[in-house]
């Protein structure tokens, strides 16, 4: 049997013995605000929620975002989930599973990782983007609870992390894990050439950014899933306190982002083994499928090999997300 064919049907299989079904037609419309967020630096947060006004989609730069600015959020109460976008990224990335979520009842909280952020990677260059990324996830989940329009339709008690790459990090640490910036340090010392771990600024365990500075998440998470998540801060002692239930997707193609000390180290660290995915493609597969102007200036994230059909691809990704979901929350 093929490794493509393997790979298919894993996905296949994984989709229906898991019965992570979704609601043939969604029970709600989506929504879409921004938060303002108080932090050291102060920055936005991008909320979908659930809402009973129909969709009137817009425009966000090269995307199209089918939710309603504004909307009046439906008169119930959700399960949240914070989604943290990877390096360089921004929340409108994960745009159509954003939406898809508020569509099947969930408030989405999706902050503006400023310092590491598109057109904004100050903190990134200065060592300190996986010190800011956890509080500042935090931070969006405090500033959402205390909206106005928000707050009383979420659920302090049906919390949820999401996150891709360096996202996924910051998702597990909301979960709990404790990075160990000397592990990270020592990695990247024996291994020079993997620039996606150990980029400019990413390896913070000689900044005094990692130093005085630890994090306490104010939030119980009770479910994470994690796209391809940079995980060289983590060993089993890290992810000790993970003991939710986790589902791992990463790509087959681990040529961006090995694979060995971020998605399978996770993998085998965790408590419990999650449930894991591999999915037809490179690293950033599980970014949402781009719009044709972005596309043809952006070939790294948005080209994918002529039998990966990154369309169905998140269609699948977003009935298991959501399924998962469902179970956990």
């Amino acid at each position: 049997m093929t490794l493509r064919l393997l790979l298919t049907v894993g996905f296949t299989l994984f989709f229906s013995q898991q019965a992570f079904s979704a609601e043939k037609a969604s029970p709600f419309h989506a929504g879409v605000a921004r938060i303002a967020v108080t932090d050291k630096l102060p920055f936005e947060a991008v909320a979908w929620y659930p809402s009973k006004t129909p969709e009137t989609p817009w425009q966000a730069g090269p995307y199209t975002i089918e939710a309603t600015r504004n909307a009046a959020v439906a008169d119930a109460v959700f399960p949240v989930v914070v989604l943290s976008h990877g390096h360089g990224g921004m929340p409108f990335g994960h745009r159509e599973l954003a939406t898809r979520l508020a569509r099947e009842g969930y408030v989405v909280i999706a902050p503006i990782h400023v310092g590491d952020s598109a057109g904004n990677l100050d903190g990134y260059r200065q060592g300190r983007s996986l010190i800011d990324r956890p509080r500042q996830a935090n931070a969006a989940l405090h500033a959402a609870f205390s909206d106005s329009r928000l707050g009383a339709h979420m659920d302090p008690a049906r919390v949820g992390a999401i996150g891709f790459s360096a996202g996924g990090y910051t998702a597990l640490v909301m979960a709990g894990a404790v990075p160990d910036f000397a592990l990270a340090g020592r990695y990247c010392a024996r291994h020079p050439q993997d620039s996606s771990s150990c980029g400019d600024g990413r390896n913070t365990s000689s900044s005094p950014a990692s130093a005085g500075e630890p994090f306490q998440p104010d939030y119980s998470v009770k479910a994470v899933v994690v796209m391809d998540p940079l995980a060289i801060p983590f060993d089993a002692a890290a992810l000790a306190s993970v003991t939710m239930p986790v589902l791992l997707y990463r790509p087959s193609d681990t040529s961006f982002l090995p694979a060995e000390p971020n998605a399978l180290a996770v993998a085998a660290g965790l408590p419990t083994r999650p449930t894991e995915v591999i999915v037809p493609g490179r690293h950033f597969v599980f970014l949402d499928p781009c719009p044709a102007a972005f596309a043809s200036q952006e070939a790294l994230l948005c080209k994918d090999a002529p039998e990966v059909d990154r369309i169905a691809i998140h269609r699948r990704l977003e009935d298991e997300i959501t399924g998962f979901l469902h179970k956990h929350l």
